[in-house]
């Protein structure tokens, strides 16, 4: 990158460029072809790698750069007028942008012209430290969260809900989101489903799954439902949700807290089917995959995690532990196909 910004000193022997202190080792492993990683040096402060395409995105202060890994060519470049303090892909074309005022979007395939504002941060986040941003696979709904510390020092969560088509927000009390697709029974068209985590007072949390509209046509009223979670007594009090991952195939809601628990739910009605200790240290990221439907996870000390539910026991499970025979059967259905 092309950052020429001189650190401060007495002297021009103690200065020391931007792009030195920047200067770092790329190293990309592909792990569904084993080979010679790929190795080249680079100069960011921060780089995020696309979700569906091969490239990464370079950030340097308010320098950011997309790159195409197999060519090896830049995509874009971008030197913002503001801070960034949070940024990710949004989706394989979209490299989302969070500033201390606004959420905007820089759309790489259209011409790699400026990034556009979105829609402006709620004041509810004024105070809050931005950890995720994510969008529906439409992007017309949209999902900023921010966490802070209340006057006991307990984590609490904020979510602004954005929806693109009516240029409207709406603040949730949570501290996990994640969208998804499903088809409820009856209705002709799949609808786009919310499902929020959230920890209240003492050991008490929720998980809702709420179905967004406006309706699509043919389909029923929005369903909306919401179940109980309930915390361990330690480290209740300091433990939250971090991250939801969804098994569409399973009809499963992985919620993981940051203590490394784990609540599974059904995803239709988002019904409690279980709880485990995934491992005794803090995780700090957690993805599914796609390939087996198991939950990944990496921990604060560098463990790699991995759950997998054995479906066939969870069906037995809930037919004759829960006595929920209707959720057992639906979820044999899934499993089967």
């Amino acid at each position: 990158m092309s950052t020429s910004a001189m650190a401060n000193g007495n002297s021009p022997r103690c200065s020391v460029s931007m792009a030195e202190k920047l200067k770092c080792r790329l190293t990309m492993l592909n792990l569904h072809h084993a080979g010679v990683p790929l190795k080249w040096g680079a100069c960011a402060d921060s780089i995020r790698k696309n979700p569906g395409k091969p490239w990464i995105a370079l950030k340097a202060g308010f320098q950011f750069e997309v790159y195409n890994m197999e060519t090896r060519s830049q995509l874009a470049t971008h030197k913002t007028n503001f801070p960034v303090i949070f940024w990710t892909w949004l989706s394989a074309d979209v490299l989302a942008f969070v500033s201390d005022v606004a959420v905007y979007h820089w759309h790489i395939s259209e011409g790699s012209g400026w990034p556009q504002k979105i829609f402006s941060r709620h004041q509810r986040l004024r105070y809050c430290e931005v950890v995720n941003y994510i969008a529906d696979d439409s992007l017309r709904w949209l999902a900023l969260v921010g966490l802070f510390r209340n006057y006991e020092e307990e984590v609490q969560g904020v979510v602004q809900l954005y929806s693109t088509d009516s240029h409207l927000s709406q603040p949730i009390d949570a501290h996990a989101v994640a969208f998804t697709n499903y088809k409820f029974n009856g209705n002709a068209r799949t609808s786009t489903l919310l499902c929020i985590a959230s920890r209240g007072p003492a050991c008490k949390g929720k998980v809702h799954m709420v179905e967004l509209g406006p309706p699509p046509k043919g389909n029923g009223a929005l369903a909306s439902y919401s179940e109980a979670l309930k915390f361990l007594p330690l480290p209740a009090k300091y433990d939250f949700p971090v991250a939801i991952e969804i098994s569409n195939k399973h009809r499963l809601v992985y919620i993981v807290t940051k203590f490394g628990h784990l609540f599974l739910c059904e995803l239709e009605t988002g019904m409690f089917l279980c709880q485990v200790q995934m491992c005794p240290d803090i995780v700090f990221a957690t993805t599914l995959n796609q390939e087996n439907q198991c939950l990944t996870g990496i921990s604060r000390n560098g463990q790699v995690l991995s759950v997998e539910v054995r479906c066939e026991r969870m069906v037995k499970y809930v037919q004759n532990v829960l006595k929920k025979p209707k959720i057992a059967a639906r979820m044999q259905t899934y499993i089967s196909r």
